[in-house]
């Protein structure tokens, strides 16, 4: 059974797993401490992006403003790759990954930009940190590792505070990923894979209790979770562990009243975002043949497609926080879904943003889209 640590522990106290944490957050608080200026970013995070992009044969961030298409580079590096970026509005900061393409190790970096100070977040040789999720709450940043000695989990640092805690343990075959927030911030939900890769289902996680699985069926593989924007469902994909179509089902936080939204014979939808602002969701489908964007009311109809690209597949759709926007990774047919180990897919892959008629209002070369103020 996975155990939880016995409570926060302070900054300086034994935090194995979590490595060089305690050290990074200290000189972080140092930092936040006496830094006041104001932003070097304008306008709410609706107005822009920040987001990954094939520079050179190196992966590096960039930024996109909505209203007139400027890029600008935030990182420029031969000496490494930045993935994953993810941005606070409430601690106003940049978290990302740095490491290698494909699999392998990574750490997780946090960027300031009212100074352009970059610190290390993570520094664990031979352990992986990812899946960064912003508490929309606090400043607070929950990740999930995977590291030698059968030791894995999901782990949440508060930046104002200088806490650290592991909230989920599990060993390096049995792991966790995809942590994400509920809207009170109160807990989360995480994926976690099975022994040797077999299965995969959704546990609700918290400071101070047990993990708790909320899906059991062995005959599913459950992924890719978010709650809806009351906190009252959680919205997912999942197919059967045995193969077969994706659909999207939704189950509430005690883990009853399992409900199926989209299922579509002979043909794959997956990938749901619910909206930030309204009660419907964004998923992508194949059942009119190329993966397209559709939207859909939470509690079943108004289904409506918004892209209808011939020979382009779209994938991952992200609401801007006022929920009048979406942010997509699109691909040739040809190349398929951009994969990190195929420089290749990552070269030709774009980012698209539509409107909820499904206008496009910009598109650019990149990956791995987040929503942040423009400058």
């Amino acid at each position: 059974m996975t155990s939880v640590a016995s409570g926060p522990p302070r900054i300086g106290s034994s935090l194995s797993l979590i490595g060089t944490l305690a050290a990074a957050l200290a000189g972080l608080i140092a930092v936040l401490g006496c830094n006041d200026e104001p932003l070097k970013v304008v306008g709410s995070s609706s107005s822009g992006l920040v987001f990954a992009r094939i520079v050179e044969g190196q992966v590096d961030l960039a930024r996109a403003r909505i209203s007139d298409g400027s890029i600008r580079t935030l990182f420029e590096t031969r000496d490494r790759n930045e993935t994953w970026p993810y941005w606070s509005e409430l601690a106003r900061r940049l978290a990302f990954e740095i490491g290698s393409i494909g699999p392998g190790q990574s750490d997780l970096r946090l960027w300031l930009p009212t100074s352009g100070i970059e610190l290390p977040f993570t520094e664990t040789r031979g352990r992986h940190e990812g899946w960064a999720a912003w508490s929309p709450t606090t400043p607070e940043l929950a990740f999930a590792f995977v590291g030698p000695g059968n030791r894995s989990g999901v782990a949440l640092a508060n930046l104002a505070r200088s806490e650290a805690q592991v909230v989920a343990r599990a060993g390096r075959q049995d792991f966790y990923l995809r942590p994400t927030f509920s809207p009170d911030g109160s807990h989360l939900v995480a994926q976690r894979r099975g022994a040797a890769g077999r299965g995969s289902n959704l546990w609700i996680l918290k400071r101070s209790a047990p993990p708790r699985p909320l899906t059991r069926d062995p005959a599913w593989f459950d992924f890719k979770a978010w709650f809806t924007r009351d906190g009252a469902r959680i919205l997912y994909s999942r197919r059967p562990t045995g193969g077969g179509w994706h659909e999207i089902a939704s189950i509430d936080p005690v883990g009853r009243d399992m409900t199926r939204h989209v299922s579509a014979p002979e043909s794959d939808s997956h990938s749901a975002r619910p909206s930030p602002t309204r009660d419907e969701f964004a998923f992508v489908s194949n059942r009119e043949g190329d993966f397209d964007v559709y939207l859909e009311a939470i509690d079943g109809g108004d289904l409506r497609n918004l892209s209808r690209t011939e020979h382009q597949d779209e994938f991952a759709p992200r609401w801007s926080p006022n929920g009048d926007l979406l942010v997509v990774t699109v691909a040739e047919e040809q190349f398929g879904m951009p994969r990190l180990d195929d420089l290749t897919s990552l070269r030709n892959a774009k980012i698209r943003v539509l409107d909820r008629t499904g206008r496009t209002l910009l598109e650019t070369d990149g990956f791995m889209p987040d929503w942040m103020p423009a400058w």
